[in-house]
């Protein structure tokens, strides 16, 4: 069961890539080499399967990010390994040939559904952020003259704002832009 459903998934990612969000289930499951029958083994519409797809690609992303152990420095490591998947251009940052943003974004447009999950993932992201922050905080590796939950908000922000830059082949030297924002953080006022 659950290989039918990643290969329906996998498949939706091809056939989104090349036709975007509208491609047709039947091309989806021709693609997987199963039938409509086994979508709807697992799926209950096409928007189902767009909340699986956007879960796959982004959640396993926000859960490595923010599972750091704090006493490596957690916010830190996160934002290299977000730099480091942007710079490489992972699917979870830059969809390349796979779910892109502009695509998420008209999905969450079109869908009630879609967009409240992908709130939620972002939020969530933000939050756990925030946890990591406030350990940071306590352990004096980052600035303690913001609020770790305003601090996360901008990783948040940063995240998106990476993510969107990507999207229109706005040249970054992500390298140089991750430590700076580690920087900031890191920056203490005298």
């Amino acid at each position: 069961m659950q290989e039918t459903r990643a290969a329906l998934i996998a498949a939706a990612l091809d056939e989104f890539a090349s036709r975007g969000l509208d491609a047709s289930l039947d091309a989806i499951c021709a693609r997987a080499g199963l039938t409509r029958g086994a979508f709807y083994v697992h799926f209950a519409d096409r928007e189902a399967l767009i909340l699986a797809v956007m879960e796959h690609v982004l959640g396993g992303f926000v859960a490595v990010l923010t599972g750091v152990r704090p006493e490596v420095g957690g916010s830190a490591r996160a934002i290299e390994l977000f730099t480091a998947a942007a710079r490489a251009r992972s699917p979870a940052v830059h969809g390349g040939a796979a779910l892109r943003f502009h695509h998420l974004m008209d999905a969450c447009r079109r869908s009630r559904a879609v967009g409240e999950r992908y709130r939620a993932l972002v939020l969530d992201a933000r939050d756990r952020l925030a946890k990591m922050l406030a350990v940071d905080q306590t352990a004096r590796r980052i600035r303690d003259d913001a609020r770790p939950a305003a601090l996360a908000d901008l990783g948040a922000v940063f995240a998106l704002g990476v993510t969107a830059a990507l999207e229109l082949e706005i040249p970054l030297d992500l390298a140089r832009l991750g430590k700076t924002f580690a920087a900031v953080l890191s920056a203490r006022d005298e």
